[in-house]
């Protein structure tokens, strides 16, 4: 197991560790109290301690880029961030009568996302106080769902752009945070999901009854279970370089698993005395573990030290028990070592095993054993029958002698065998020659010590009796007809698996690669000619109907570029998802991510004239209007809040206006709440303070100003 050492001990409970900038790591104690840990110089420095309520729950995030710490409480509408070098606030950030159930920066550093108690996920710069984006909410309304009373969000996830969230009713939400686009809700259980992982093309979702379930985000798989010993699993954390993560929860120990076979390897790989509140790990493979008694440990979760002394010492047996029992020192350069070593000690024991000289390669074998028991056992088995297997073959007795091997299948690694396939191979050439020629009788006498070999015979036979079809076969391959091949195959299914056969198709196969590698260096004359002689292959017809698709939307896409036809190139990536495999397509994502970055700055300064400016006619496009909507409001946010401190009549005219287009929501309730306690009363129409479809506006784009009011 992971060599444990003790760091050092707080006062009260670990709910937060974070890895900061090298060697701190932040740490945040159920008191309330802010430190940073010096992994290097194993130090600890308090920075200060936050005034929470006592009755209030506290959650928080780190920045991961800079030394900020955002928090909030479960009794306050407010989160703030905290410079923790000059300890001092340096922005806050209103909820609008929502208290926090969850936080997370973004691994850019840039932006933090927090559910709230209203089941809304909220969007903001770590920069500007002005809200970017409502993302989305818990549960998905509908006018049969009544709205529930309790309402919360519970867990987030990032992997790069994208965002899973869950929240009340069990559902996850992938979403790329960015864009707002390729959004899809998913529907695992009623449990409430408590800890959310990316894992390849996967989502890793924990729960409160400690159920893990693994959701293929692209609907390939269905979704697997998996019951663990933890009552309610609240972080999942991936380790190692494949498939390995680590569940906790209201144990006093952290559950192996691998991601890939949804099985339990270790059910308490860490194991400590309380249970543990919180865990990280650095980029050196460092595990930091707190307990719920304030206790920090660190754990080595690549203890590579040991496992090379093992190997220098030649005890390799030892070093492999070593690896069963740290099952991520298997995906690590030092194990591959270890089983390079073995299969040279494999290869040089067989050279010995084919010589008789048994007892040398036993020795040489030796220091494997017993953990190579199966697969050295397995050899000496094998090569026991090299004195059967040698007189068969200085007899030329083939049958028999392809029959043992069939009975040992790794004697087909000897010399002996590749000779005779060698021999065979050789013979079958020179018979077919033959046959071409119509000297049966000699091609019959060359092919005379493989005739009685099963696994030959049907060859034989095919040459003998149909000798005009393996000229048919022989000029088909040599000509590159793969019409004609198509034909003979479905004929005679044996041909198929001729190696000259085989190694045509693959090489024909590669074909796709060249395609899509000429696509993307947009060389369209060369994929039109690769596609001419890629649609002559009727072994890949299925395989050409989907490029042909893939290169039509590619050309397409370059097209719409070409001549500024944005509106058209941002469907096409967003209907069809494969095309962002081309360096092109991902330029365009990037030049809209600008554009959003650039919009969240005029945004928080009320610019909504620069935001019009910024996408002209790209404002209402389908699957991507939802960002732009939640920035013009924003910047309409701004506007109002400015107006209501220095003209309330304006004030009034721009809400109408605001109300107008985009219906009442949490942030002009909001600001008229503000307004009556400054004694300022709009005169807006009953009919305007009504809810509406967050994508109504786009019916009054031609309404939309630069001004509210």
């Amino acid at each position: 197991m992971p060599t444990k050492t003790d760091l050092t001990q707080f006062e009260s409970p670990i709910v937060l560790i974070q890895p900061l900038q090298y060697p701190l790591i932040g740490v945040v104690t159920a008191n309330h109290e802010i430190c940073l840990f010096n992994t290097q110089t194993k130090t600890n420095k308090k920075i200060l301690r936050l005034n929470i309520p006592e009755n209030a729950q506290l959650l928080c995030a780190f920045d991961p880029n800079h030394m900020n710490l955002l928090f909030g409480n479960t009794r306050s509408e407010r989160l703030n961030i905290i410079d923790l070098q000059e300890k001092k606030i340096i922005h806050r950030f209103e909820l609008d009568q929502q208290t926090p159930t969850a936080l997370m920066f973004a691994n850019d550093g840039l932006h933090f996302i927090c559910g709230t108690d209203q089941g809304r996920v909220l969007l903001w710069r770590f920069d500007s106080p002005a809200l970017i984006s409502r993302l989305h909410s818990y549960p998905e309304y509908t006018s049969l769902y009544v709205k529930p009373k309790i309402n919360f969000v519970s867990a987030f996830a990032f992997d790069g752009n994208r965002l899973a969230t869950s929240g009340y009713g069990g559902s996850v939400v992938l979403t790329h945070y960015r864009s707002q686009t390729r959004t899809k809700r998913y529907h695992p259980s009623y449990v409430e999901n408590s800890a959310l992982l990316f894992y390849k093309d996967n989502l890793i979702i924990g729960n409160r009854s400690g159920t893990i379930l693994k959701i293929d985000s692209k609907g390939k798989h269905p979704n697997q279970r998996l019951s663990t010993s933890i009552n309610t699993i609240s972080q999942l954390l991936k380790i190692g370089q494949e498939s390995y993560i680590l569940a906790v929860g209201d144990k006093p120990y952290a559950t192996l698993i691998n991601a890939n076979t949804m099985q339990i390897i270790y059910e308490r790989y860490i194991d400590v005395d309380q249970p543990i509140t919180a865990l990280c790990k650095d980029e050196s493979d460092n595990l930091y573990v707190g307990t719920a008694t304030g206790e920090l440990f660190q754990f080595d979760l690549l203890p590579f030290n040991q496992l090379e002394k093992l190997i220098e010492s030649k005890s390799y047996a030892q070093a492999y028990l070593y690896c069963e029992q740290e099952p991520l020192l298997k995906e690590s350069n030092t194990y591959n070592l270890l089983e390079s070593l073995f299969q040279r000690s494999l290869q040089h024991a067989k050279a010995l095993l084919e010589k008789g000289e048994t007892e040398q390669a036993k020795i040489h074998l030796q220091p494997f054993m017993p953990t190579k028991s199966k697969e050295i056992g397995a050899i000496l088995a094998a090569f026991s029958q090299m004195k059967q297997l040698s007189y068969l073959f200085k007899h030329q007795k083939f049958s028999p002698f392809y029959g043992l091997v069939e009975q040992f299948p790794l004697l087909n690694s000897t010399m002996l065998y590749a000779k005779v396939e060698e021999q065979w191979g050789e013979r079958f050439k020179k018979a077919q020659k033959l046959m071409f020629v119509d000297k049966r009788q000699e091609a019959q006498a060359e092919l005379a010590p493989f005739a009685t070999v099963n696994a030959k015979r049907p060859y034989i036979l095919l040459l003998i009796q149909h000798t005009d079809i393996f000229r048919m076969y022989s000029k088909a391959v040599y000509e590159r007809n793969y019409t004609q091949l198509n034909h003979l195959i479905i004929r005679y299914p044996l041909l198929r698996k001729l190696p000259s056969y085989n190694d045509l198709i693959k090489e024909a196969g590669e074909l796709i690669a060249a395609i899509t590698e000429a696509l993307k260096e947009q060389t369209f004359e060369y994929v039109q000619v690769l596609m001419s002689e890629f649609s002559l292959i009727p072994q890949y017809e299925k395989e050409f109907l989907n490029i042909k698709t893939f290169v039509s939307h590619a050309l397409n896409l370059h097209h719409a570029i070409t001549h500024s036809h944005w509106r058209s190139a941002y469907s096409l990536i967003d209907t069809h998802s494969e095309l962002m495999i081309l360096p092109w397509a991902q330029e365009l994502e990037i030049l809209w991510l600008e554009k959003l970055e650039r919009c969240e700055k005029y945004a928080s300064i009320g610019d909504a004239s620069a935001i019009k400016k910024e996408f002209i006619n790209l404002i209402n496009l389908p699957g991507r209007h939802e960002r732009i909507g939640d920035l013009l409001r924003s910047s309409y946010h701004v506007q109002l809040k400015k107006l209501l401190d220095s003209n309330p009549d304006i004030f009034s005219v721009g809400v109408a206006n605001y109300c107008d287009l985009f219906g009442i929501d949490t942030e002009i309730r909001h600001l008229l709440r503000i307004a009556k306690h400054k004694h300022i009363t709009p005169k807006i129409e009953q009919a305007l303070l009504c809810p509406k479809q967050r994508d109504q506006w786009i019916y009054h784009i031609t309404e939309l100003r630069g001004k509210i009011a």
